[in-house]
């Protein structure tokens, strides 16, 4: 059986019953992790900008996460997934390279909350596309030279989602998601590193092409014979090459992700931790650090630039992320909004170097590490060693960690107590009708 009919007959025959009860517990930390780092994203600019636009616009029945505004499926899930990709906080996973739950999460959603679905079946939709999202994304690694992976494969994870929540049996399963691979965005990662917020639409624009991918098979279009390989092929640096046997349903990609508390490029995260480290042993003082030195590997070294010009910027710059650490005491939501992109900042920040080295590039991928070095005026040297940033397999944050995290992000817009309710209705995803999760995060739900 070809890697493209497996997919095919994986989704099209996914049903609740198959997905293992320590896999669905999982599920509903993911489905609320991503929906905290929408809401969280909701608000800022140019996002909320985007979604009055809309709304001046247009009417509809799906919710954009974290405000009062209904708009058509195609345009809210387009807010959510740009909405949820702004802040850097949202769920990853490693042999994916990318975020497989932002591709998937915002077009499912929209399109379940408008059928009026029950979230069992929304959930186990969720973990098809999942699953699909994160062998396509192997298969395509390593990208070719300058490609971001937001927008690229997760459009074939989207539409597996949505064709097994829409029941399409193989043939027309098989057509959505070749017809999917063609909807593949070419993105560029200079885009992060430079500060241009085209980057922060790229998961957005996933979620209408992946249903109109899904709208487009049903109506009886079909897709290119081997189309996802050879849709994909020019954005992969090698040959696309699926693992065989694919494992789908015996191994589960979506228990193997990581999630993030620091608001910055996953790259920066092994340096953070390394920093927390430091100072949870002995607290740094700010005033007193004459420079820092971080070993790591490549990718992250490439991350340099000392004066990011923007929110965005500002996240995929490693000097920055450390010095922003060292000055907030964190590296959250708050320590990259546009009021902490100050002077004293940027200072620190040219105080900082970086330097890739054979230790470290030789572990990857199995370990993507860090070392930084504090260099305090007095002359000491105080050193922390990361060989993989929390929140992964090997280093996963405790559930009440993560409940913090959400609570942070959904307060502001909803309040407290509407946060904690928010968290233990989505957190149980597989329960009750889909609608229930977004009015969770709705204001005008929790006036």
């Amino acid at each position: 059986m070809t890697a493209e009919a497996s997919f095919a007959s994986f989704v099209a025959s996914l049903s609740p019953e198959d997905v293992p009860a320590d896999v669905r517990d999982h599920v509903g930390l993911v489905v609320a992790d991503t929906i905290g780092a929408i809401v969280g994203g909701s608000t800022t600019d140019p996002v909320a900008s985007l979604r009055n636009r809309y709304a001046d616009r247009y009417e509809g029945s799906a919710t954009v996460l974290g405000t009062s505004t209904a708009l058509p499926t195609h345009q809210a899930a387009t807010l959510n997934g740009t909405a949820g990709t702004v802040l850097e906080l949202d769920e990853g996973h490693k042999l994916a390279a990318g975020h497989p739950s932002i591709h998937v999460l915002p077009a499912l959603l929209a399109v379940a909350e408008t059928d009026d679905g029950d979230a069992e079946a929304f959930s186990t939709a969720f973990v098809a596309g999942y699953e699909t999202a994160v062998r396509v994304a192997r298969a395509c690694q390593p990208l070719a030279d300058g490609y971001h992976p937001h927008g690229v494969w997760g459009v074939v994870g989207a539409a597996a989602a949505i064709a097994n929540y829409e029941r399409l049996d193989e043939e027309t399963t098989a057509d959505a998601l070749r017809i999917a691979a063609n909807h593949a965005q070419h993105t560029r990662f200079e885009a992060a590193v430079e500060g241009s917020t085209v980057r922060d639409t790229y998961a957005g624009m996933v979620a209408p092409d992946a249903i109109a991918a899904v709208d487009q098979a049903r109506s009886g279009f079909t897709g290119l014979e081997d189309g996802v390989r050879r849709h994909l092929a020019r954005t992969s640096a090698g040959p696309i090459e699926f693992p065989s046997p694919l494992a789908l349903g015996d191994r589960w990609a979506v228990t193997e992700g990581y999630f993030k508390i620091h608001a910055a490029c996953r790259y920066t995260h092994p340096a953070l931790d390394a920093v927390d480290a430091l100072d949870a042993v002995e607290p740094l003082d700010v005033d007193a650090v004459d420079a820092v030195g971080v070993e790591t590997y490549p990718a992250a070294a490439a991350l340099a630039d000392p004066e990011p010009r923007n929110r965005l910027a500002a996240k995929f710059s490693l000097p920055f992320a450390i010095a922003t650490r060292l000055r907030t005491g964190h590296a959250g939501k708050d320590a990259f909004e546009p009021a902490a992109l100050e002077d004293a900042t940027y200072r620190l920040a040219r105080r900082v170097s970086v330097e890739q080295t054979p230790e470290f590039e030789s572990a990857v991928p199995d370990s993507r590490g860090a070392r930084v070095i504090v260099t305090l005026e007095d002359g000491r040297e105080r050193s922390e060693t990361v060989e993989r940033a929390r929140g992964g397999a090997h280093r996963r944050f405790d559930e009440e960690r993560l409940r913090e995290k959400f609570r942070s992000l959904v307060a502001p817009s909803l309040g407290d107590a509407a946060a904690e309710d928010a968290w233990v209705t989505i957190r149980d995803c597989w329960s009750g009708e889909t609608g229930s999760l977004c009015r969770a995060v709705s204001p005008s739900s929790n006036g």
